[in-house]
């Protein structure tokens, strides 16, 4: 690698937070509560289902909408399936802010973040996350982590540069920071996460395994599979401050 790392792009949700722990029982509770608002609750594993839910294991499939879709196409999915459903324009919000709500409820983070970040501070490393959740879920949840006043830059789906695997929100860091995306790492758990890293030319796209995909999902299109972000500190080369 010919250039230094100098900052870190995080996606959040499977590698922040623990995505079976934090975000499978919360899109089970919405859909279920949905169903039962037109008083249909049948309906409930069939949108879970359709967009990526295994009802056998409980748990939701790499690479699938509820793995790294964005709201708007999750509602847009389970309104094709119920009519009844409201219009998106209202199923939108209401998605966003039972999700925002309850992960806040749920959250489990992957280790002491606080303590990885000052980590990455000190080494003179600039931090931001990407996530497709909303930019503000995405505040909500990193001040919940401890992270606000450690974190230089976040962008979700609606913050303006678009969503993953798209480039856009890795770019706008490395604009925001002042770096080459060479100088940059991308981190993720899902195969939208390494590509978005991979198109913005990122000098490294690491693969963690707290989310969705199995390391023979993530292998391909990362330079390396990790458990978790804390194997990251001895991955990197940083630059000094």
């Amino acid at each position: 690698m010919s250039d230094p790392i100098r900052g870190i792009v995080f996606d959040k949700d499977g590698t922040l937070i623990h995505f079976d722990r934090t975000w499978t029982p919360v899109f089970v509770e919405s859909a279920a509560a949905l169903a039962e608002q037109i008083q249909q609750p049948e309906m409930a594993s069939a949108w879970l289902e359709a967009t990526g839910y295994d009802d056998a294991s409980g748990r939701v499939l790499a690479g699938t909408d509820l793995a790294s879709g964005t709201t708007d196409v999750l509602a847009a999915r389970w309104r094709a399936i119920s009519s009844e459903l409201p219009t998106l324009d209202r199923l939108i919000p209401w998605l966003d802010a039972f999700w925002e709500r309850r992960v806040l409820e749920l959250l489990a983070p992957v280790g002491d973040l606080p303590a990885l970040f000052d980590h990455f501070i000190d080494r003179g490393l600039r931090l931001g996350v990407a996530t497709n959740d909303t930019e503000q879920a995405a505040h909500s949840t990193i001040k919940q982590l401890g992270l606000t006043a450690r974190v230089d830059f976040v962008a979700g789906y609606d913050s303006g540069h678009g969503a993953k695997p798209g480039p856009g929100m890795i770019l706008a860091f490395c604009a925001a920071m002042g770096l080459a995306p060479a100088e940059v790492v991308m981190i993720g758990d899902s195969p939208a996460d390494l590509t978005a890293g991979r198109t913005a030319g990122c000098g490294r796209v690491i693969g963690v395994l707290t989310g969705t995909s199995p390391a023979e999902t993530l292998a391909p299109l990362a330079d390396v599979v990790v458990e978790d972000i804390h194997a990251l500190p001895g991955l990197l080369q940083a630059a000094p401050a």
